[in-house]
């Protein structure tokens, strides 16, 4: 798997346990909490774009000091 393919996999995976954590707090908290597909699909989606855009960052400032 590549460098950005790995990167837009960990944001969007990252973001879906953010979205569980939370629910689990709002559980605990007397809440509810629920998903569809959609959500999910979405959520992934942008966590997966964050997760670009910091690999971007990231390799922007390699690339500025010279490292390799």
């Amino acid at each position: 798997m590549g460098e950005k393919a790995s990167a837009f996999t960990k944001g969007g995976c990252g973001c879906l346990l953010a979205f569980a954590g939370f629910a689990v707090i709002a559980l605990l908290l007397g809440g509810s909490a629920h998903i569809d597909i959609g959500g999910a699909i979405l959520l992934f989606l942008i966590g997966g774009l964050l997760g670009l855009l910091i690999l971007w960052i990231y390799n922007k400032g390699k690339n500025d000091r010279g490292g390799p």
